[in-house]
């Protein structure tokens, strides 16, 4: 018979079993006794073995078996499969429209942060193997309608430190010590101080300048939890660099430049939030996407930028006219990249009017559901 397992992983087997009771999972009291013994029974050192024998005793069924994966990646190292996480969000969900977090996912995530104290009990990474829970890189990976305030708040500073500056190539040369072409010009200027005796030759190349870039972001009732965070996300781009411009819209469009331009990020997007009076409202971009091209288009993009659009494209009444609108839009820029949180489901299809009208007009569609999704921008932004 196997050894029984050493104290300090039986304190993790019984935080881990009060942390998936926390998460909505009916385990009674003996349940922690049921996975001591079923612990004292296998070969802990076999990880595939130890979760089949943890398993049996504490779930009923396929969901709760998503739940107890979850956990059991977090108490037991395997960072990797700590990723399953976002297979949540496809629990109970009957439409890609809705909103709201399958029931008990934010218990889960609000369970494991108030044991994440309790999982490094002395002894337990010598019984198993593995590599360690990086709360961090959980955040990053976490749907924005998933987290609690407190985990909005730091997600906010991730994307505060990490936002990226678009760059582009340009078109004027400049001296470079390894440019591909010779600068004629100043090989002669440095061979008039050496008596006319062209000494070394001086090269020139195209440089990266700064892009101009637009951000179109959708506030309306639809998208009321990500777009408080792409604001926030926009005020790190605007406090980055200043050839940004903001404009939020539900069913009008707004510029907020401006306020977001505020030292204070909280300050900025509150003004910024204020300073639209559709907050929250209904959807139409076709509109909003009408008044940019019409007012704002050949001022801020009069060089060539990329445009940002965050929207979750459900557009149903002007979908010919959101059409015509976003081919429009195209030919104005450079790039037009499209950041929607409804592709964080794994099942998302463009079934939407809206979202098949869309989809011929941008140039790249991506996700922006996450931390990770938003600041996995560097190969769009090049």
């Amino acid at each position: 018979m196997p050894p029984p397992p050493d104290p300090g992983l039986a304190q993790r087997i019984v935080s881990f079993v009060r942390t998936l009771r926390a998460a909505g999972l009916p385990l009674g009291v003996g349940r922690s006794a049921l996975a001591l013994e079923a612990a004292k029974r296998v070969d802990i050192g076999n990880r595939a073995e130890f979760s089949a024998a943890l398993r049996s005793v504490l779930t009923a069924g396929p969901a709760e078996g998503v739940l107890f994966d979850c956990a059991f990646a977090m108490f037991f190292g395997n960072a990797a499969a700590f990723a399953r996480l976002g297979d949540l969000h496809e629990l109970g969900l009957r439409s890609m429209g809705e909103a709201r977090p399958p029931p008990g996912a934010l218990r889960m995530l609000r369970a494991m942060d108030s044991a994440s104290n309790l999982i490094a009990a002395p002894g337990a990474q010598r019984a198993i193997a593995g590599a360690g829970y990086s709360p961090q890189e959980r955040l990053a990976s976490t749907d924005f309608a998933q987290m609690t305030p407190e985990e909005q708040a730091q997600a906010r500073e991730l994307l505060r430190r990490g936002v990226l500056c678009p760059k582009r190539i340009g078109r004027r040369y400049k001296s470079a010590a390894h440019g591909p072409r010779i600068d004629l010009q100043a090989t002669l200027r440095a061979g008039l101080a050496s008596g006319g005796e062209l000494v070394r030759l001086k090269r020139k190349a195209r440089l990266a300048e700064p892009m101009s870039l637009v951000l179109l972001f959708d506030v309306s009732g639809s998208m009321t939890t990500y777009a408080r965070m792409a604001i926030h996300f926009a005020h790190a781009l605007c406090s980055a660099r200043r050839n940004v411009e903001a404009f939020v819209f539900a069913t009008r469009l707004t510029r907020v430049t401006r306020e977001l331009r505020g030292r204070d990020a909280d300050v900025a997007t509150a003004a910024a939030l204020k300073a639209a009076p559709d907050w929250e409202g209904g959807t139409r971009i076709a509109e909003a996407l009408r008044q940019f091209n019409r007012q704002w288009s050949r001022r801020v993009l009069a060089r060539p930028g990329m445009v940002l659009l965050f929207s979750d494209g459900l557009e149903r009444a002007y979908v010919e006219e959101l059409r015509f609108e976003a081919a429009r839009l195209r030919r104005s820029c450079k790039r037009l990249v499209w950041l929607n949180p409804l592709l964080g489901y794994k099942d998302f299809e463009p079934r939407a009017r809206g979202v098949r009208a869309l989809l011929p007009a941008v140039h790249e569609h991506r996700p922006g559901h996450n931390v990770d999704s938003l600041l996995g921008l560097a190969d769009a932004l090049e």
